[in-house]
């Protein structure tokens, strides 16, 4: 189970290869969860690597880094967090956690932004704490209704370029999307 977990990893901070490779491991599990993490993952990898991360950040202040739950922290994480700065962590049934707020955030900006963890990677579009009320009613059917918090900026600009390249790949096939047929209209998108 790691493995795709690190697999992932790798596909939000950018791995494209990676990112097809969850897919297709996703796509092996005929139900709507997986349906809802395939999506979920494309949403992200937009919000990490497709727009400007840091300004619609710096908008917002960071407000995902100063309040909501502790961040788990994984073992993989925590291996390669270690290897950068000296961590001391609580633990709470095999998970280590970073209170919020985050210790590591400098101003708006994440001091560990380089070797931050799957969590950080994974939010809003990819985390259960935010998205637990769209999977409980997914039915698996078309493209998921993500929920993005009032203070997102960069959330909400990653809804409305997906909303739009969705709305456009509806249109032009006649019925909704594929997960591929989704990621392929992002990376071949001009707006950008």
């Amino acid at each position: 189970m790691q493995a795709i977990h690190l697999l992932t990893k790798r596909a939000l901070k950018g791995d494209l290869d990676a990112l097809r490779k969850t897919i297709q491991f996703l796509e092996s599990y005929d139900v709507p969860v997986a349906k809802f993490a395939i999506y979920s993952l494309i949403y992200q990898y937009a919000m990490n690597n497709i727009i400007n991360l840091k300004e619609e950040c710096e908008k917002c202040g960071g407000k995902c880094c100063k309040s909501g739950l502790p961040v788990p922290v994984y073992d993989f994480d925590y291996e390669e967090m270690t290897k950068h700065i000296r961590l001391k962590l609580e633990k709470k049934n095999s998970i280590y956690l970073i209170p919020r707020p985050c210790k590591y955030q400098k101003g708006w900006t994440c001091s560990i932004n380089s070797f931050k963890p799957y969590a950080c990677l994974s939010y809003p579009f990819a985390t259960e704490d935010e998205q637990i009320e769209v999977i409980k009613n997914y039915n698996g059917k078309g493209v998921p209704d993500f929920n993005v918090p009032d203070f997102c900026t960069a959330g909400k600009k990653v809804k409305a370029l997906m909303d739009s390249l969705i709305k456009n790949l509806r249109k032009e096939k006649g019925r909704e999307p594929k997960p591929e047929e989704v990621l392929i209209a992002l990376l071949n998108d001009k707006r950008r």
